[in-house]
Parts: C-alpha cells; sequence; structure tokens
C-alpha cells in the first residue's frame, strides 16, 4: 500500500475518521465512562510526559488528542482482529494495559461505545485484503500514525519514529553472536520497528532449523517492547504479528501472546509488575536497541524531575558540579540518562546496546555523560557509530540531526572508535531499508577520537576528517574596524550628500552576512587609511567638507577615552592598515556561535558607486592574497567538517569566533591544485546563488531551503572531506574518489 493509499482509506482525510472523531466527540459530552477514561488517560500522559498539550493548536487539544488516539487504536485493532480471521489465531492481549496495571480501561470498550451510538462507521477491515498484511512493512504503522496524530503532539511526546534502515543499522551493530539465543528489548519501542528487525533477524537464524511453531515460541519469549504510550504499544503489537505472519502462518498456534508492555521503562512515572504467560516477569536483555525519547527537561512534571534527581543518586547521571548539576542544564533533552538507566535495569552481564540518539552529543556539553562512558560502576565500550551528519533520517520536517551508538556493557574502552560517517550521494537519501542507505548514500569509514587525549570526555571527532581540521592557520587573522564614535562615524545618505565620498565606505555589521554573501549594508566614514595616520592636511586641501564635517564633532571623537586613540588625529581610527584595503577578503562575525564566512569585495552601492566593503567591529577576517585564496578558505570554513570542528574548540560551542579560536582551524596557504580550484570554484558558484535570494528579510532567507545552494554545499563537503582523509589538503597532488561500501 503507498502513502497516499493509506492516508486516504484511514487517515485524518477519509470518511472512518470523520465519522468516527464525530461520535467519539459527542460521547465526551454525554458519555460517562468515555469522559472517565479521558480523564485518566490524559494524568497518564501528564504525569509521564508533562503538559505536552499547551504545544497543540487545537481549540480543545486534550479531546481531540485522545479522540485521535482513540481512532488510532480501532483502526490498528480492525488490522489485528483480521489478520486473527484470515490466519486463524487468536491475540491473548491485544489491549495496550494487558499484562500491567498501567490504565484501568480498555480501548475496545470504548470502540463498542462509539459503534453502538452511530453504527455506519466504515471498519477499515473491510477494505483489506490478506495480501495487504503479508505486503505491509514496518513502514506502514509509521505512515498511518503520523497521518493521524499531530506533528506537534508527536514531537512533543519525544517521539521521532526510526525508519526501517536506520533500525537495521542499530541492530546490526549490536553484532549479536547468536539471534537464536538472544534476547532484545526495546525500552521505548514506538511503532515497533526495532522489535520488528529484531524478529527478522530472528527468523532468518532460525528457518530450516526449527519448525514455525517453534519459531514463534522462541521470538515472543525473546523480543520485548516496552511504551508509555498507549498508541505505541498498540502499533508494536501489530508491527510484531505482522513480521511473524512469514512463520505464524505455517505454526500449530491457536493464541499468540505478545511480551510488549504499557509502562515506564525508567520507573519513574510507573513502575508496576509486568506479567507474561501468568507469571510475573523482569524483562532483562541480552541486548537494548531503539530510539529513546527525546523529551526536553523543562516539559516534564515537577514530579517526574524529582525522580529523576532520586535516581541521579544512585547513578551520577550529572557529571556538574553546582548550578550546573540540576537535571536539564547538563543535558537538554532526556534521551542519554534515559539510555544509561535502561542499560542499569535491563542489560544483562557484558550485554550490548545500541541507540539513536542525536549526533551533537558527541560534541556538545549535553553529550558529557555519554562520554563519560561509565553506567553507575559498569564501564562501557563504545564498539561502533553510524553518522548521518546533515541528513535527516526522521524527515524533512523534523530538525534533529541523528547517529546510532553500539555499545558492550562491562567492557574497556579504547579509542577510536570505529566509525561509518553517511553523506548525501548522487541519488535522493532512501532510508528504508539497510540496502537502500548503502544504495543512495555515500559512505567513509573512519574512525572517532576525543580532542583532548587526557579527557575522553571532551568533544569526540573523526580521527580523519575533523581532527585534520585543527592544526594551523598560515594566515593573519585580523579585527574589523573599531566600532566606537557611531554618532560620527556611520554616516546617512542626506549626510553624505554634504560631503565628498571619497572616505566613506560600504560597512558591514552582524546583521548583514550570511553563508557565501551579503544581506545588505550601511555607510561608514573611515577618514584615514591606516591606524595613527597623520593625513589631517590632505583633509583640509582636497576633502574640505569631510574635514569640516569631523570638525564639527571634535568635542565628541577627543572625548573618546581609549588610551590607542592618543596618538594621530583627533579622528583617529583603530583596527585599520593595508590589510582592511585588500581587495578579497574572507569575513565572519565574531559574536556569538555564527559560523556563516563569506568572501566580501565590491559592492555596487547607488551613492557610492562600486566600492570596497569594510568590515565593522564585530567582524575577523582574512586578508587574501587572490579571488581564488578567498573562495579556498571561504568554502573550507563553510565546510560540515570545519563547522563541525569549530563548534568543537569553540568552548563547547557556545563562545565566539575569535581570533583564538578559528586559528586553531588548518587553513594552509593556497596551492593551484584540482581540489583546491575545484573548492575555489564551488564557493564562487555559491555567492552567485546567494544574491538571487536575497529579495526577502534575513529572518526569511534563512529559513528557506535553496535547493541549488544546497547541491554546492553538499559538493564542498565531500571535496573537503576527501582533501583531510587522502591528504591531498597539505600537499600538490590531486584529487581521489570517496570510498563506498
Amino acid at each position: 500500500m503507498s502513502d497516499r493509499g493509506i492516508l486516504e482509506r484511514w487517515g485524518r482525510e477519509s470518511t472512518p475518521y470523520d465519522a468516527f472523531t464525530s461520535v467519539a466527540l459527542d460521547l465526551l459530552e454525554t458519555d460517562e465512562r468515555v469522559r472517565a477514561a479521558r480523564a485518566e488517560w490524559e494524568e497518564f500522559v501528564t504525569t509521564s510526559h508533562g503538559d505536552v498539550f499547551g504545544d497543540v493548536d487545537a481549540a480543545n487539544p486534550r479531546d481531540e488528542l485522545f479522540v485521535d488516539a482513540l481512532y488510532y487504536d480501532f483502526v490498528v485493532d480492525q488490522f489485528v482482529e483480521f489478520a486473527e480471521r484470515e490466519f486463524g489465531f487468536t491475540l491473548v492481549n491485544p489491549e495496550p494495559s494487558a499484562n500491567t496495571d498501567a490504565l484501568s480501561f480498555g480501548f475496545r470498550e470504548l470502540h463498542r461505545r462509539v459503534a453502538e451510538a452511530d453504527g455506519t462507521t466504515a471498519a477499515p477491515s473491510d477494505a483489506l485484503t490478506k495480501e495487504d498484511l503479508r505486503s505491509a512493512d514496518t513502514d506502514f504503522l509509521r505512515t498511518l500514525y503520523e497521518g493521524v496524530v499531530s506533528r506537534e503532539i508527536r514531537l512533543a511526546l519525544g517521539e521521532y519514529y526510526t525508519p526501517r534502515g536506520v533500525a537495521e543499522l542499530a541492530v546490526d551493530a549490536l553484532d549479536a553472536d547468536d539471534f537464536e539465543t538472544a534476547t532484545f528489548l526495546d525500552p521505548g519501542c514506538g511503532s515497533g520497528v526495532f522489535p520488528a528487525v529484531c524478529i527478522d533477524r530472528k527468523i532468518a537464524a532460525m528457518r530450516g532449523d526449527r519448525t514455525p511453531t517453534e519459531i514463534v515460541e522462541n521470538v515472543t519469549d525473546s523480543v520485548v517492547g516496552i511504551d508509555l504510550n498507549p498508541v505505541a504499544v498498540k502499533s508494536t503489537k501489530l508491527n510484531y504479528l505482522l513480521s511473524l505472519l512469514p512463520v505464524l502462518e505455517d505454526a500449530d498456534v491457536d493464541a499468540v501472546e505478545l511480551p510488549v508492555f504499557l509502562t515506564d521503562a525508567l520507573g519513574l512515572s510507573h513502575d508496576g509488575d509486568l506479567s507474561f504467560a501468568g507469571e510475573t516477569i523482569d524483562p532483562t536483555a541480552d541486548y537494548l536497541v531503539g530510539n529513546p525519547p527525546w523529551i526536553p527537561w523543562g516539559r516534564l512534571s515537577e514530579d517526574v524531575k524529582d525522580r529523576w534527581r532520586a535516581t541521579d543518586a544512585d547513578l551520577d547521571l550529572l557529571p556538574h558540579d553546582g548550578a550546573a548539576s540540576r537535571l536539564g542544564y547538563a543535558n537538554d533533552d532526556v534521551s542519554i540518562p534515559y539510555v544509561w538507566v535502561c542499560i542499569h535495569r535491563y542489560l544483562t552481564e557484558g550485554g550490548g546496546a545500541s541507540f539513536v540518539m542525536k549526533r551533537d552529543i558527541m560534541t556538545g556539553p549535553a553529550g558529557k555523560l555519554l562520554r563519560t562512558l561509565t553506567v553507575g560502576d559498569r564501564p562501557l565500550a563504545l564498539d561502533r557509530i553510524h553518522d548521518f551528519n546533515r541528513l535527516r533520517p526522521f524527515g524533512e520536517q523534523v530538525g534533529a540531526n541523528a547517529a546510532i551508538y553500539a555499545f558492550r556493557a562491562d567492557a574497556d574502552h579504547s579509542f577510536p572508535v570505529d566509525a561509518t560517517s553517511w553523506t548525501a550521494g548522487d541519488a535522493r537519501p532512501d532510508f528504508a531499508t539497510a540496502e537502500a542507505i548503502r544504495e543512495t548514500l555515500a559512505a567513509a569509514r573512519t574512525g572517532v577520537v576525543p580532542v583532548d587525549d587526557e579527557d575522553t570526555t571532551s568533544a569526540w571527532i573523526r580521527e580523519d576528517a575533523e581532527r585534520g581540521a585543527l592544526g594551523e592557520c598560515a594566515h593573519d587573522i585580523r579585527h574589523g574596524v573599531k566600532d566606537d564614535a557611531q554618532d560620527v562615524f556611520s554616516i546617512n545618505r542626506e549626510e553624505l550628500a554634504e560631503m565628498e565620498s571619497a572616505f566613506v565606505y560600504p560597512y558591514i555589521k552582524s546583521k548583514h552576512v550570511v553563508k557565501y554573501g551579503l544581506f545588505g549594508h550601511e555607510l561608514r566614514l573611515v577618514p584615514m587609511r591606516k591606524a595613527n595616520e597623520d593625513n589631517e592636511g590632505e583633509l583640509k586641501n582636497r576633502y574640505p567638507k569631510t574635514y569640516d564635517y569631523l570638525r564639527s564633532h571634535r568635542e565628541a571623537l577627543e572625548d573618546r577615552a581609549s588610551s590607542w586613540l592618543q596618538k594621530g588625529p583627533f579622528y583617529n581610527v583603530f583596527g585599520l592598515g593595508d590589510y582592511t584595503w585588500s581587495e578579497y577578503k574572507v569575513v565572519w562575525c565574531r559574536l556569538g556561535f555564527k559560523p556563516h564566512f563569506a568572501v566580501v569585495s565590491t559592492v555596487e552601492d547607488d551613492d557610492l558607486g562600486e566600492k570596497l566593503v569594510v568590515p565593522g567591529d564585530h567582524y575577523m577576517f582574512v586578508a587574501a592574497g587572490s579571488e581564488r585564496e578567498a573562495h579556498f578558505l571561504c568554502a573550507l570554513l563553510n565546510s560540515a567538517i570545519y563547522q563541525r570542528s569549530l563548534k568543537n574548540v569553540a568552548s563547547e560551542g557556545k563562545a565566539s569566533l575569535s581570533k583564538t579560536v578559528v586559528s586553531k582551524l588548518e587553513l594552509p596557504e593556497y596551492r593551484e591544485t584540482e581540489a583546491s580550484r575545484r573548492l575555489a570554484d564551488l564557493s564562487m558558484r555559491a555567492h552567485e546563488i546567494v544574491p538571487e535570494h536575497t529579495d526577502t528579510s534575513k529572518r526569511a532567507y534563512n529559513e528557506r531551503t535553496i535547493p541549488e545552494l544546497a547541491a554546492v554545499q553538499a559538493e564542498i563537503d565531500r571535496t573537503v572531506e576527501e582533501m583531510l582523509t587522502d591528504g591531498t589538503l597539505f600537499s600538490d597532488s590531486g584529487q581521489s574518489t570517496l570510498s563506498t561500501f
């Protein structure tokens, strides 16, 4: 079934959705049992996730989201019942809350109340065929869920449902010795893609050696899912069944019970017993795998925060002191401490764990806990990383960059960590399967190491490319013109008309630069060529209007207190030299962390004509010896690898782009090679593209995606990575080709 077909049949625009939700909303006004269920559901959600309803743009978000969840459960239930009829078995525990005491009500009872209130509600199974179930993949339910539940609530719940291909890479990264005997747990199972992959791997390992009945029994004894969202639990149960269908159809099995549980894997908001096959169980596992919730700390209820803090007393989840020791300062969301608690609670001695988390935890302060590689008194070895860089495996609407981290518990760690760096290839990225990922993306094998060899919790970078981007800067980094006496030196158009234009220049401030281009300029009077220059006689004789203007502001200029202004004329300007007048300069704003680099030369001004740009006080720059050198350096600095390296050395990504910071990068002298010319050409092309899109505000520009510019940036990223990994950045040799596998 195509995504469009799924949504047309059962999504928000479908007839079944309209009919079901309309009746359910009416019942919330008249049916006491339905109202009580909604109240219990709301308390369950807010206790575990905080107030997620405030972020939803709806007139009555609590009612509407409950009805959406109820409808989704209804649709999935119809699929389950259809599978039971067609394949001849009974699902023992279809309700999300079966096997736990998390909720007192059952969704099926509410489905019946809706059906009794309006007999016209169409059953989704009416449009199903047996072949639909056989051909359904794990993306089927993801598409359905995203077509029913709003994006706002999914993100508020920290749900970034994982594409099948990413899940396959994560499971394979575990390097499990024996899939037949191994046990697997996904503590935040979402739509069930990770359990589905584990089931597929187990079936493949047992086919031919075990009967279908034995395979079903083995799988249901050894692949477990847990989630706090009733909708996710129901999704996982259906995905579990779909994965079992190839053997379930031939198995001598009348009833199936699935080990998928509605509870809190961390035991913070709910910690009741789990029962399975009539017995209370403790779901420890040889392997943990999944995508933990990316819920910001600030969204959690105070009760849950207090429980996190109590957990921290045992596990040392917060590797900070003083005010920074409060969870939420050290971690921008709960994903890392979530993984740490799950390893502590569920992972058997010597077991493995593979989780999808933010890639920035390799470098930023929020990842310091992970970089300790210690869970309580249990050491971890990080065996494998899949780094997706700037790719968006969760879709373009989710602005989160991801990576897979595979650990071994109770093992000593050593660097470098084996890593695969995935970047865009020639084809459109496809994350549907691991094979599709390999076919559509470019992969480079590398290693990950700490920036500081003596501190393993320091930022982690690639040993080939990102470490290669750190080194010596062969260029002088200069400061822009000192931004003092603004009222005097900033010139408006009326003032310009009353003086000679010889010493007035286009002037750039922090608001004017984007990557590869300018977003306007102001006018600045720079009445000398270099600091302390005595050119007062020249101004009096050749530019009397300019001199009269300065003299009329003499008192304000002489009142400036800086000691470096005591030399030279009363209008002295600091931050000037021959470098200021270089024909080509690579500029960037030094304040804050805005790594946007651009080449500036001259601009065409309506009143000044074509004139050289002067960088302002907020700017640093490199005066290049040629146009190609400037664009070569600009391409390096704007490349993905150099941007990450900047973040690593700029005080964990929060400080300014000062001379000290940028000078830690490898910025070699320009040599004419095939690769360096290619980089310069790409930067020049990028600088041609940007002006075509500056007919709007800078904010609107920054929110745009410009496909042509993105393609140029991707080629810059690939070229720089090649130059760093094969050494051509530092030599006169030619360019090589990235390996793919």
